[in-house]
């Protein structure tokens, strides 16, 4: 199947000296091609083509006739040769000489067609010669700068290759270098003769099983060397595939060295990531304090009111207690008359019994002295018993006045702790 689009990527050559033909063939050739050359001998033919690589336009193909005057088909080929060795070149010919086919093999032709050709046969071989030239040029391409690639690689990066036990079967220069180890001790050994015994051994276990999928691994990682100097790099490993024996699995390690300033890195963000713990530590702790406080303050929100309330019960407290002393006097001096006044009774009691023992004879006398007595003793008993209760009243005041205050000091002590 021809691709058209493919074909109008390319640039032909086509030298043809029959006019008929050259300009039947070229109408298809401009159809399907990027650019057609057409040249009518070997002489123009091969100045397009050198006119075009000095413009840096290289052609892609030549198609070319035999029988040419000036410049055969033979020498056109010589002379590019001379200068392409590669560029694919099919002759179109009447003739099917078999020293002609010979020498034109051994000059690198492509391929030939016999006149008349079919143009849809030719354009199909030109299709499949190109496509393999240009994979040619590409794998080339690609191998040349794989070699820059291995070669910088080589030089820059430590690379070596070890099989399914982890046992190296391959350590460049730059390993031998580094490890201080010799090719020969390396090849003997297991891959983790370079391993720091710091590594975790969780990252070499992630390591097999990624590597044990078919999967790529990336990572940093610590290595020793033989005189015991600790080496980090930035490692890549690969599985190979094997197609011949599935069983034959090996890998490749790439690694760089891990720089000065990427040291540095790692030692800050150690100490970023440490600092930012103890801030969140002490933020925290901070956070927890603060909170604290809003609690402690949000108890004396109202702190001014409780003050006022504290003053005014001072106030009440002091005129209570003002009231109370007075009341305490009051009672003192009620007291100090009852006793006053049963002292004076009892005197009075037993000066009249005195009396009336002495004055017997004088009945009648000591009758109105005794009934004037008893009468005083009446009036004394009865002021007595309201004294008495007046006492009693005063008292009860006097207790509950004590109970009020005791009470108000309470609160005054209280609502004081709280406020310290």
């Amino acid at each position: 199947m021809i691709n058209v689009e493919f074909l109008k990527t390319l640039t032909i050559l086509y030298v043809e000296d029959d006019e008929q033909i050259r300009e039947k063939f070229e109408m298809i050739l401009c159809k399907l091609f990027q650019k057609v050359l057409v040249a009518d001998d070997g002489v123009e033919g091969l100045q397009k083509f050198k006119q075009s690589n000095s413009n840096n336009d290289y052609i892609d193909i030549i198609i070319s006739d035999i029988n040419m005057p000036n410049m055969d088909g033979m020498e056109l080929l010589s002379s590019i040769r001379k200068i392409d060795k590669e560029i694919p070149f099919i002759f179109t010919t009447a003739y099917t000489d078999t020293d002609f086919l010979i020498s034109s093999i051994q000059e690198g032709v492509t391929d030939y067609f016999v006149k008349p050709v079919d143009a849809k046969a030719i354009i199909k071989k030109v299709q499949k010669t190109c496509e393999l030239n240009q994979k040619k040029y590409e794998i080339t391409h690609l191998q040349k700068e794989s070699k820059k690639y291995l070669d910088v690689i080589n030089k820059v990066a430590i690379v070596s290759i070890f099989d399914y036990n982890g046992d190296f079967t391959y350590v460049n220069d730059f390993l031998i270098e580094v490890s201080q180890y010799s090719e020969e001790e390396l090849l003997k050994e297991n891959s983790q003769i370079i391993s720091h015994p710091d590594t975790s051994k969780t990252i070499f276990r992630k390591q097999w099983d990624t590597l044990k999928e078919g999967k790529t691994w990336k990572g940093k990682l610590k290595h020793l060397s033989k005189k015991g100097e600790s080496f980090y790099v930035n490692t890549t490993i690969m599985p190979i595939n094997n197609d011949i024996d599935e069983n034959d699995k090996k890998y490749i390690s790439v690694s760089f060295l891990t720089t000065k300033d990427e040291k540095e890195k790692r030692e800050y963000k150690r100490k970023v990531f440490f600092s930012l713990q103890e801030t969140k530590r002490i933020n925290q702790a901070a956070n927890d304090k603060i909170d604290d406080l809003k609690r402690e303050i949000s108890r004396y929100s109202k702190l001014d009111k409780i003050e006022k309330k504290l003053d005014s019960q001072k106030i009440i407290s002091s005129k209570y207690f003002k009231e109370l002393k007075g009341m305490e006097t009051k009672i003192a001096n009620t007291k100090k008359d009852y006793n006053n006044l049963l002292v004076d009774s009892k005197k009075v009691i037993r000066n009249t019994l005195d009396s009336v023992q002495k004055n017997k004879d004088e009945k009648i006398s000591a009758q109105d002295n005794l009934e004037t007595v008893e009468n005083k003793v009446k009036i004394k008993k009865e002021l007595l018993k309201r004294l008495k209760s007046q006492v009693s009243i005063q008292s009860r005041k006097i207790a509950d006045l004590k109970d009020v205050l005791k009470h108000r000091e309470n609160q005054v002590m209280i609502k004081s702790q709280v406020l310290s």
